[in-house]
């Protein structure tokens, strides 16, 4: 069955995440995933080393950290320290990042998959104790190294979405992150793959998580705040993405357009049932876990509980995981 893990991101409090990383083994989570909301909230490495030092047996990743707003060798540095804090419990997730964040930012990748590519081996290369030297449009390293001895193996997985993303993932990865309606995520699965098998791979060594926006409804969750994060989301999915669903375009310009004009809380009125269902998990306990159980089926290997957080959210997680651990067997 899918591992069932807990999603947190930088944007939240230092009194939650704290909760979480001290509660999850005990409730049944197989793991925690850390996602960078730009220039927001807690320092994503500093976040990170502190779930890795407060929990236990579970597993902490970063998903993501964009490769397109830090330096290589800080990102190879952060590396090689979690892993070394989290003792073989860390994960390492990039990307190049969210279209809304890169634009905010004035960021332009003119060859995102190529220098994607590159900066996985560049890592590799550096957790391995080589000297490197590269240069693209994205960073610089002259005769560099970490100066260590023996090097240490530390999983990538990629936050990326568009097809020859997915191929890449499959080609070089050890996990990738997904997020998006079923019919997409199942296509994804299979993108990665065949890819994965094309590379001389076996088809499930690469893991795929799904991690979507999951609001509770029994638990006094917060609709408004539902809506908001799925505006988000819609507002970064890529278009051949949304051409793969099937629903009208229209409503869906109508929402992103509202989000680049008066931001997040702009799109909140466009998002409708149907959208809602489409890009996020919500529902009571049992409904929400049979969502999870059909990502399993698709293929999923990890499934992500949670943002956003409203209401009773520890009472809400607690009996989702108990859900999944009942149905477990366990």
């Amino acid at each position: 069955m899918y591992r069932a893990s807990v999603g947190i991101t930088t944007n939240m409090k230092s009194t939650a995440t704290s909760w979480i990383a001290e509660n999850a083994a005990y409730l049944g989570a197989d793991g925690i995933w850390i996602g960078e909301d730009i220039d927001l909230g807690q320092d994503i490495f500093v976040l990170t080393a502190a779930i890795l030092l407060q929990s236990k047996k579970v597993r902490v990743g970063i998903g993501i950290t964009p490769m397109t707003i830090h330096n290589i060798s800080t990102l190879a540095r952060a590396g090689l320290t979690l892993q070394e804090i989290g003792q073989g419990r860390f994960v390492f997730g990039t990307g190049i990042g969210g279209m809304q964040d890169l634009q905010r930012m004035g960021i332009m990748v003119k060859k995102p998959v190529t220098a994607l590519r590159l900066a996985i081996g560049v890592l590799r290369e550096l957790w391995a104790g080589k000297i490197v030297s590269v240069e693209n449009e994205l960073f610089k390293l002259d005769e560099y190294s970490l100066r260590i001895k023996g090097g240490v193996s530390t999983p990538i997985f990629l936050g990326v979405r568009g097809p020859q993303m997915l191929k890449l993932a499959g080609q070089l990865a050890d996990g990738v992150i997904l997020s998006g309606p079923l019919d997409y995520l199942k296509i994804a699965a299979e993108i990665v793959n065949k890819s994965a098998v094309a590379a001389g791979r076996h088809r499930d060594s690469v893991e795929k998580v799904a991690w979507l926006p999951t609001i509770p409804t029994f638990k006094g969750g917060e609709e408004k705040l539902a809506k908001k994060v799925v505006s988000i989301v819609v507002a970064d999915t890529p278009d051949p993405v949304l051409d793969m669903l099937s629903i009208d375009r229209g409503r869906i310009d109508r929402l992103r357009t509202a989000v680049a004009e008066s931001g997040p809380s702009g799109g909140i009125p466009h998002v409708d049932q149907e959208i809602m269902d489409m890009f996020a998990i919500s529902g009571n306990c049992e409904q929400m876990v049979d969502r999870f159980d059909a990502l399993g089926e698709i293929g999923m290997t990890e499934v992500v509980l949670g943002p956003p957080f409203s209401g009773d959210w520890r009472g809400a997680m607690a009996a989702i995981l108990q859900e999944i651990a009942t149905r477990r067997g366990v």
